[in-house]
C-alpha cells in the first residue's frame, strides 16, 4: 500500500496537469469575461512614460485569436464596476508562452469560480526571455524586475477611475506585481517613482494572490525595499513551499545577502496591520520539489481561494457599494 498510494497520486496530478495544459486548445472565454494582453517587451526596460505611451501594445482574445488594438484606447474601454485581474508570468518565458500560460491561467481560474459574475482578465507580458547562464540569467532578471514593477504600476495607473485590480504573480512576475503595488503607494524603487498624484491614480482597491514569489521574505516589512507594497494591496494570499528549487536556491540569486524568498517561507518582518492583510497556503504536499507553474495551478484549493479574492467575490463592485469592506473574505 505505501508503495502504490504515491504512484497513485502522481498518476493523478500528471492528469491534472494534462488537464490544465490542454486548456489554451479549448480556448474558451466565458460570455461576459474579455481577455487582453498588454506588452512592455517593444520598449524593453524603458521607465521613461512617453517610450511606454507609444510602444507598449495590447491585443484582445476573441475568436480564438489575439486581435491588436490600441492600448491606451484598450484601458479606457475596461469596465471599472467589474473586476479586473491581472496576470504576470515569471522568468524565462517568451512571449508566444506568455500568451498561451496567461490563457491557461484564465481557464483554470474561471472553472474554480464559485459564482458567474463576469471578470476582465489581462496578460501582462514582460520581457523575460532566457539568457545565457543559469545564475547570470536569474540575477539579470531580478535585476529586471526594478523597471518592469515600473511598468506595470505605470499600465494599472492608465485604468478607468474606481477600478478593482486583482493582481497574480507567479514567481519573479510576484516580485513585479509586489513593486508596482509599493510605487502605486507613493513608493520608489532605486529613484523610480510615479509622481506625488500616483495614490490617487484612479484604482479603488487591490488584492493580489502570488505564487512561488520569488523577492526577498523582509522585503514587504516597513521601511523595506518594497515597504508600501501592503499599503495599497488590500489583501494578499500567497504560497509557500520551501522544497520548491527556486525558492531552496534563491538565496544565491543576491550578492551581498543570502535572504529567503515570500515564497519559501512568506513575508517576514510585517507590522501587526500588514500581517492582517496576508494569508499563507503551504502547497510543498501537493507541488513538491517543483517551479512550474502548473504544479501550482492544480494545488487543491488553491485558484478556489484565488478566485475569491482577486475576483472580489465576497463584494459588490456597483459604485453604490465601492466603500464596502474588503477585508472580510470567507473561505
Amino acid at each position: 500500500m505505501s508503495r502504490t498510494l504515491p504512484t497513485i497520486n502522481t498518476a493523478l496530478r500528471a492528469l491534472a496537469l494534462v488537464a490544465i495544459a490542454s486548456i489554451a486548445t479549448a480556448d474558451c472565454v466565458r460570455p461576459g469575461d474579455r481577455v487582453l494582453l498588454v506588452s512592455t517587451r517593444p520598449v524593453g526596460c524603458t521607465t521613461d512614460p512617453a517610450r511606454l505611451a507609444k510602444g507598449v501594445t495590447a491585443a484582445e482574445r476573441a475568436d480564438c485569436r489575439w486581435n491588436a488594438t490600441d492600448f491606451s484606447a484598450a484601458m479606457a474601454s475596461l469596465d471599472p464596476t467589474l473586476p479586473i485581474v491581472f496576470y504576470v508570468h515569471g522568468n524565462q518565458i517568451t512571449a508566444s508562452e506568455a500568451r498561451r500560460c496567461g490563457l491557461d491561467v484564465y481557464t483554470r481560474l474561471v472553472r474554480c469560480a464559485e459564482d458567474d459574475r463576469p471578470i476582465q482578465f489581462v496578460v501582462f507580458s514582460w520581457c523575460s526571455d532566457k539568457v545565457p547562464g543559469l545564475l547570470k540569467d536569474f540575477r539579470e532578471k531580478a535585476a529586471r524586475t526594478k523597471p518592469v514593477g515600473y511598468q506595470f504600476a505605470w499600465v494599472i495607473s492608465r485604468l478607468p477611475q474606481g477600478s478593482h485590480v486583482g493582481l497574480i504573480g507567479y514567481s519573479y512576475g510576484a516580485r513585479v506585481c509586489s513593486g508596482a503595488a509599493h510605487l502605486l503607494a507613493g513608493g520608489s524603487l532605486g529613484g523610480l517613482t510615479l509622481g506625488a498624484d500616483c495614490p490617487a491614480c484612479g484604482v479603488a482597491s487591490v488584492r493580489a494572490v502570488f505564487l512561488a514569489a520569488a523577492y526577498d521574505a523582509c522585503w514587504n516589512s516597513p521601511r523595506a525595499y518594497h515597504g508600501l507594497a501592503l499599503n495599497r494591496i488590500d489583501t494578499l494570499l500567497s504560497t509557500t513551499n520551501p522544497i520548491d528549487p527556486a525558492m531552496k536556491y534563491y538565496k544565491w540569486v543576491p550578492i551581498n545577502s543570502k535572504p529567503p524568498a515570500v515564497g519559501g517561507v512568506g513575508p517576514r518582518g510585517l507590522s501587526r496591520e500588514q500581517a492582517a492583510r496576508v494569508r499563507l497556503m503551504p502547497v510543498a504536499n501537493s507541488v513538491g520539489r517543483s517551479h512550474d507553474v502548473y504544479d501550482y495551478l492544480a494545488a487543491p484549493g488553491l485558484m478556489r481561494a484565488a478566485w475569491r479574492r482577486v475576483a472580489f467575490a465576497d463584494v459588490s463592485l456597483e459604485p453604490e457599494a465601492a466603500g464596502a469592506d474588503a477585508d472580510a473574505i470567507g473561505e
